[in-house]
C-alpha cells in the first residue's frame, strides 16, 4: 500500500509516534472507542504504543485535512485477508475500519475517506471484495458505509469483545469489484 492518499479535502498518510499527543486527545473520549471496539485511551504513552504496535502496519492511515496535514482527525485502515469469523473467506477480499474525532463527525470526512479507500482497495491493489461493519446501535456508521456504496451482507451475533468485556452484534456489508465497476 502506498504511504500517502489524497482526496478532495483530506490527506490519508502513515501514522507517526509524534501523533501520539493528537491522537490521544481524539481517542481518549469514550464515545470514540466504544463504536469502533475498543478502550478509551488512557495517555499519551498508550497512544503512542498503539502507533507502534498497530497504526504503522501497512494499510493504516492516519485521515488529516489537506490544510493541516499534521495534525489527525481520525484513522482508517484496510486489512487484507480472510477473517472466518467475521464471514470474510477469501485473501482477495479485505475490511476497512475507520474512526473520526467526534469535533469532526458530519461533516462527510469519513465517507470521503471511506469512498477513496475502497476505489483504492479494487483499482490500485485489485481486490475482489471490500467489507465493513457497524455495531447495533451506531447509525452514523451504517449511513457512512452505505454512501460509500456497501450493502448488507450478514450479520455476526453474540460475539465477544474480550477487550471491552461485552457482547456485541454486528451487520456486514459489502461490496464486489464487479459491482464496483459495473455502476461506474
Amino acid at each position: 500500500m502506498v504511504g500517502t492518499i489524497k482526496t478532495e479535502r483530506l490527506i490519508l498518510r502513515k501514522w507517526k509516534e509524534k501523533d501520539a499527543e493528537i491522537l490521544y486527545g481524539l481517542a481518549c473520549d469514550p464515545d470514540i472507542g466504544k463504536g469502533a471496539g475498543w478502550l478509551p485511551h488512557k495517555d499519551t504513552d498508550y497512544s503512542r504504543a498503539i502507533i507502534r504496535t498497530l497504526l504503522m502496519d501497512d494499510g493504516e492511515y492516519a485521515i488529516t485535512l489537506k490544510e493541516d496535514p499534521e495534525s489527525p482527525i481520525g484513522s482508517i485502515g484496510v486489512r487484507i485477508g480472510s477473517s472466518p469469523k467475521r464471514g470474510i473467506d477469501r485473501e482477495d477480499e479485505a475490511e476497512i475500519g475507520y474512526w473520526l474525532g467526534k469535533n469532526y463527525w458530519g461533516k462527510g470526512y469519513a465517507t470521503e475517506a471511506l469512498t477513496e479507500l475502497v476505489r483504492y482497495s479494487f483499482v490500485e491493489v485489485g481486490l475482489s471484495r471490500i467489507w465493513c461493519g457497524f455495531f447495533d446501535g451506531n447509525e452514523r456508521s451504517r449511513n457512512v458505509i452505505e454512501r460509500s456504496g456497501l450493502k448488507f451482507h450478514h450479520r455476526n451475533e453474540h460475539l465477544f469483545n474480550a477487550m471491552l468485556k461485552e457482547y456485541y452484534n454486528e451487520t456486514m456489508m459489502c461490496v464486489t469489484a464487479q459491482e464496483y465497476f459495473f455502476r461506474k
